[in-house]
């Protein structure tokens, strides 16, 4: 990859702002919170249509170390929707992506505290990136262990890459769930469940083994949620075993209160 600092990188950023500006259609978007980032309130759309049109214009300056070099002063600017149209730019490259990009990802950690940027960078750069390297989990699991919920939801979507793009590596995306089993917020239950049922594809044994194992200490509705590609039985059978599990744990409750 070449240098990060493209000198073309400025010019480019200002482009895609003035670009975003003249879309900010629906300024009643813009968050009114405090986050940490500005949000213009340009539709998903348009995101795109003003990727495509920088891409197109700047096609000598937008190799794969461009593209991260203009990536990375959006990070700086801490915009989402600039942010967005750079990880448009950077995905395009996505045959020259490099491990060192997890590297990137953990310098960028702060921008996926905001729950839509954690899916983008998770799903388009993370896992393509991770599934080149999977030896970079130990920087995804860091990120596991932070308390944002968006931190946590960018690690499981790179892991993904574990278990996708041609990998097979169901132990160390396990590993990562387990991490995160007992999880409760609604897009973490999602996500842990989403990444169980993928590994599920490529190693149907090993997640049934380790459902079972942390059928006693885990969300069950993570437990559940992720059983859902398990053959009929199996799922059955684990079913039943949380069900019982609950039955216990109430009437024990229950008893406690007396």
């Amino acid at each position: 990859m070449g240098k990060n600092s493209n000198p073309a990188a400025a010019t480019i950023i200002k482009e895609i702002r003035a670009a975003l500006d003249d879309r900010a259609e629906d300024k009643a978007r813009t968050s009114p919170q405090k986050g940490p980032v500005k949000v213009l309130g340009v539709r998903p759309a348009s995101v795109k249509t003003v990727a495509r049109e920088i891409a197109v214009k700047h096609r000598m300056d937008l190799d794969y170390g461009g593209a991260v070099a203009v990536l990375d002063a959006a990070a700086a600017r801490k915009t989402r929707e600039e942010i967005l149209v750079a990880v448009e730019l950077v995905d395009r490259c996505r045959k020259d992506f490099e491990p060192s990009l997890i590297g990137r990802l953990d310098k960028w950690i702060g921008l996926a505290d905001d729950i839509e940027l954690a899916e983008a960078l998770g799903a388009r750069l993370g896992a393509p990136a991770l599934s080149l390297d999977p030896g970079k989990i130990a920087t995804v699991r860091k990120w596991a262990r932070f308390r944002s919920v968006g931190r946590k939801r960018m690690a499981l979507l790179t892991a993904a890459g574990l278990v996708t793009e041609g990998r097979r590596d169901a132990a160390l995306a396990l590993d990562l769930c387990e991490i995160l089993l007992n999880e409760e917020h609604p897009i973490l239950v999602g996500e842990v469940a989403s990444l169980l049922r993928t590994t599920t594809k490529i190693d149907a044994k090993a997640v049934q083994d380790f459902l079972f194992r942390r059928s006693v200490d885990g969300n069950p509705d993570i437990l559940r949620a992720g059983s859902e590609n398990l053959d009929a039985a199996r799922r059955a059978a684990l079913i039943a075993k949380l069900e019982a599990q609950a039955s216990v744990s109430s009437t024990l409750a229950t008893a406690s209160g007396r």
